[in-house]
């Protein structure tokens, strides 16, 4: 069955996209104007599906709100419409912190995905990458990228792709620039030198500047945005201009 017939079939066997969340999305959240109303109607039934089928959890005294709960699954949604509708099936809870939290013997964190299925995300961290839409800087984004990663068992900057002979192409492509990266001033105009960290990062950070800003990636880096075109089965360069 093709990807169109299963969110057809999805969209039939859940109640209508709610109207308030309808105007959540209008109100703040950019990207989903800038969508054709064919993947627009692909993004509603997945950020539904996603909202009504994850566990959401507040921790630091934080109340979960629709309102978050909507613009947290618009990102997951956002940048996996186009892909199999299994991709998020291992993820099972967002944890959501009104602001900045310990992690790792007392260190800060805006945001971190699990392999065991949870997903933790500081709230103010959310908004921000949703208020500025073209710094390339996106925890949401960030963090559902790593799920996509984990979705072959293995955080390696690698996730399922479509055909067994991508993977060198992705490997070479991804590698090349993960380098330039670490050790040249080009694609850190581009990208966040935290995706220096390691290969993982390296995706998850690519996956922000894919989105944010793919003018930007496209013409520092052209057979790095191909590859990220043909795994995420999309073009954002038609849908927005970035800086």
């Amino acid at each position: 069955m093709s990807l169109w017939k299963q969110i057809l079939n999805w969209r039939a066997a859940e109640p209508p996209f709610p109207v308030p969340w309808r105007a959540i999305l209008e109100e703040r959240y950019p990207a989903y104007l800038a969508m054709s109303a064919e993947d627009r109607t692909v993004f509603e039934v997945r950020l539904q599906h996603f909202v009504l089928k994850k566990n959401w959890e507040g921790a630091g005294g934080l109340e979960v709100t629709e309102e978050m709960k909507v613009l947290i699954a618009a990102a997951a949604a956002r940048i996996a419409r186009r892909l199999p509708l299994e991709v998020y099936d291992g993820l099972e809870s967002i944890v959501i912190y009104p602001r900045t939290f310990e992690h790792e013997e007392g260190r800060g964190a805006y945001g971190l995905a699990h392999k065991w299925g949870t997903v933790v995300l500081s709230w103010n961290a959310v908004t921000h990458g949703i208020d500025l839409p073209h710094d390339g800087n996106d925890t949401s984004i960030h963090e559902f990228a790593h799920i996509l990663d984990f979705e072959d068992g293995v955080a390696n900057g690698t996730p399922l792709l479509d055909d067994g002979k991508d993977y060198h192409s992705w490997g070479l492509v991804m590698g090349k620039y993960f380098a330039d990266l670490q050790n040249g001033d080009q694609m850190r105009k581009v990208m966040d030198t935290y995706g220096a960290t390691n290969e993982a990062e390296f995706f998850a950070v690519a996956t922000e500047s894919f989105f944010e800003r793919p003018n930007a990636l496209k013409r520092v880096a052209p057979d790095l945005f191909e590859q990220l075109c043909g795994f995420y089965r999309l073009d954002p360069t038609k849908e927005e201009e970035d800086e």
